[in-house]
């Protein structure tokens, strides 16, 4: 059975977790497609899926970042989280901008090491 200590860690790893997972659905795509062609293998993958998992994925980063921040109660994940997300959509909706989309990207995973961070010194601190 999992205590509520160690459920609260894993949870708070989330945000995190989702950064990342945006950055590959935005890089690790052409990445893999780059070295599957390189091998003669050819594939595509519709701009408009991929956006909308970049989208979806930072999204959810900044809920979970949101969820983050009525424990720690620090603005500062918060806000650049939502700047992040808004930058990613932003980008992806928008105008398409390979600067702003790494910008945000970095913005938006700075921002969840940032409230997992945050979150563990409260957890420790409460344990004292």
């Amino acid at each position: 059975m999992v205590d509520s200590k160690q459920k609260s860690a894993t949870t708070g790893r989330l945000a995190p977790l989702f950064a990342v997972l945006t950055f590959l659905a935005c890089n690790a795509t052409l990445i893999l497609i780059a070295a599957l062609s390189a091998i003669g293998i050819s594939i595509s993958i519709n701009p408009h899926l991929q956006a909308a998992a970049i989208a979806l994925f930072a999204v959810v980063t900044l809920l979970l970042v949101f969820r983050d921040f009525k424990k720690h109660q620090t603005l500062g994940p918060l806000i650049l989280a939502a700047v992040a997300s808004a930058t990613l959509v932003g980008s992806m909706y928008i105008h398409f901008n390979k600067v702003v989309e790494s910008a945000g990207l970095l913005a938006l995973f700075i921002a969840a090491i940032w409230s997992w961070r945050l979150s563990r010194r409260d957890r420790a601190q409460d344990q004292t």
